[in-house]
């Protein structure tokens, strides 16, 4: 039998930021995401305590990754390709920006 690794609060701690910092947002504005303020998103980055399932699920279905990679730091195959099509679009997003910025000089 193979007893798998429990996660910790630091854990969750480390991949809250890490989605947070790859969207690009601030502690507010991902407190405004998952209906916290911005101290307690840093509360939580800090690993002072563990979000509630309603954050988690917020945070899954927000930005596209897992529960096993908030839980546990694992990115299957699908979370791979979702992160992928993400950066692709966030790129996307941006070049679109700089073009309207040029058409709006």
């Amino acid at each position: 039998m193979r007893i798998k690794k429990t996660h910790t609060k630091d854990q969750i701690a480390k991949r809250l930021r890490e989605v947070r910092i790859d969207n690009r947002l601030t502690q507010k504005e991902m407190g405004e995401i998952i209906n916290m303020t911005s101290g307690s998103v840093g509360a939580l980055e800090n690993g002072l305590y563990t979000p509630n399932f309603d954050v988690l699920r917020t945070i899954k279905k927000r930005f596209n990754v897992s529960y096993d990679f908030m839980l546990d730091g694992e990115v299957g195959p699908d979370s791979n390709k979702l992160l992928d099509e993400n950066a692709k679009l966030k790129e996307e997003v941006e070049r679109l920006k700089r073009m309207v910025d040029k058409l709006l000089k």
